[in-house]
């Protein structure tokens, strides 16, 4: 992955060195010789990466790196030192940095660290443009009133951490609702996880939310991580949560009272943090009316 890199060293013959390297492995390469002459670059165009020396005249690398990442668009920042120690690493890495090599310059590691940096720069990239993808895919588009009334709830109502009940008809997008809710929410980094409640067998669904250790059950061959601990930190999704049975309502109401669960044949809870958002095509007062829904749990 061919990059724009800025090396930054008072050293000519560090400069020179990690010039031809790079320019040998087909990056596009810029050299200067301080901070200042670095963040004067950077204010001029963009690069992916920047190879930063910490010992300057003047202006050091920390400080210079502390003045990189105020920056908007700010690169990735590799730190190089003739003088290391594990105090300036670890403060490099809190400021910012992506990682941290010593002198004298071992020019395999500087290979590797480099594409390290820039794979993780493509996968972010990656990331960035999929979540662009989905949010588009998952606009709520119309002008008319019940449509922007909507919308309005949404964009009240995401940015809490409160549980949420969407009602609604077959096929009239509850599902797209609860994404629009999650895309809008602190949590929209984290994981969204559906359950579709109508679609699993009573005698499974317990498995499928809580999840189970190995021999619990009959089939049960490995342990099998549960719905709400993969949606840990992000949101749970609970279509159809009319159809659930009285006994998994009950647990599932002590789950969202706690914030812990307990894998079937485990008697180790694990801690979550989940936002849960349910939907129904049910009339919940009616079967709270003939006791086939918890009221508590539809508060």
């Amino acid at each position: 992955m061919p990059a724009t890199i800025l090396v930054v060293d008072d050293e000519i013959g560090i400069r020179e060195s990690l010039g031809a390297l790079l320019r040998d492995d087909g990056h596009e390469i810029e050299t200067v010789a301080s901070g200042e002459q670095c963040l004067e670059r950077l204010e001029s165009r963009d690069f992916d990466l920047v190879l930063l020396d910490v010992w300057l005249e003047r202006m050091d690398g920390l400080e210079t790196l502390e003045r990189i990442q105020a920056m908007d668009h700010a690169p990735m920042v590799v730190m190089i030192s003739g003088h290391g120690n594990i105090e300036t690493a670890v403060r490099a890495t809190k400021l910012g940095a992506f990682d941290f090599i010593e002198k004298p310059l071992s020019l395999e590691k500087i290979v590797l660290v480099i594409h390290n940096a820039l794979e993780y720069l493509r996968l972010e990239e990656e990331n960035r443009r999929l979540r662009s993808e989905i949010e588009e895919r998952h606009q709520i588009l119309g002008n008319s009133v019940p449509m922007k009334a909507l919308r309005q709830q949404i964009a009240l109502t995401a940015p809490t951490n409160g549980r949420v009940l969407i009602y609604g008809e077959s096929g009239t997008g509850k599902e797209l609702v609860a994404r629009a809710l999650h895309a809008n929410s602190p949590r929209n980094s984290m994981p969204f996880v559906e359950v579709n409640c109508a679609a699993i067998p009573e005698e499974l669904i317990e498995s499928e939310m809580f999840g189970h250790r190995k021999g619990s059950f009959t089939g049960a061959s490995e342990d099998k991580v549960g719905k709400f601990v993969k949606a840990d930190k992000g949101t749970l999704f609970l279509d159809e949560v009319g159809d659930m049975s009285l006994k998994t309502q009950s647990k599932v109401l002590r789950v969202l009272e706690e914030q812990r669960v307990e894998p079937l044949g485990s008697n180790q809870p694990v801690n979550v943090d989940v936002r849960v958002i349910a939907a129904t095509n049910k009339k919940l007062e009616e079967e709270i009316a003939r006791n086939a829904f918890r009221e508590d749990l539809s508060r």
